[in-house]
């Protein structure tokens, strides 16, 4: 059995103020949409300019985010595959699917991030963007149980 040896995700700086990760998350939902659609491949138009980059902290860090994904596609693909019941990651709708993807790469490599924040804000975003209604509560079950599988002392503390 051959073990590929996954490139570490690029660093995301703490110091950046939530409402800034926030945005920037909401961004970077937006890169993987279309990162997706584009078949997975960075043709360089991705990450164009557009109106709500305009703080270049937002920009950066959804950058971060893309990266940071597109380097352990398999492995968060994987990870979030595993704690779906009686479902697939490539049956739910691309924007759910990419909601956890984000939300799952803060939790796998982001060790800034408490996982209860990356549930949280991936919650928002479902609620915002999110195929359905219950979206938001998929969202919460499986990155609750791949924080508590990943990170069971971060989520044991209140």
């Amino acid at each position: 059995m051959t073990v590929a040896v996954v490139p570490a995700a690029p660093a995301i700086p703490d110091a950046l103020p939530a409402k800034i990760r926030s945005k920037a998350r909401e961004r970077a939902l937006r890169l993987l949409y279309a990162f997706e659609v584009n078949r997975f491949l960075d043709d360089g138009h991705l990450i164009a300019d557009d109106e709500d980059a305009i703080d270049s902290r937002i920009d950066e860090q959804a950058r971060k985010f893309l990266a940071g994904f597109a380097s352990n596609r398999v492995a968060i693909d994987g990870a979030i595959d595993k704690r779906l019941t009686n479902w697939t990651i490539h049956r739910l709708a691309v924007v759910d699917r990419n909601i956890l993807r984000l939300g799952s790469f803060e939790i796998l490599y982001d060790d800034t991030t408490p996982p209860k924040v990356a549930i949280n804000e991936a919650i928002e975003l479902a609620k915002r963007y999110g195929s359905d209604e219950k979206t938001g509560k998929l969202v919460n079950a499986v990155l609750d149980k791949l924080a508590r599988d990943h990170r069971a002392t971060e989520m044991a503390k209140r």
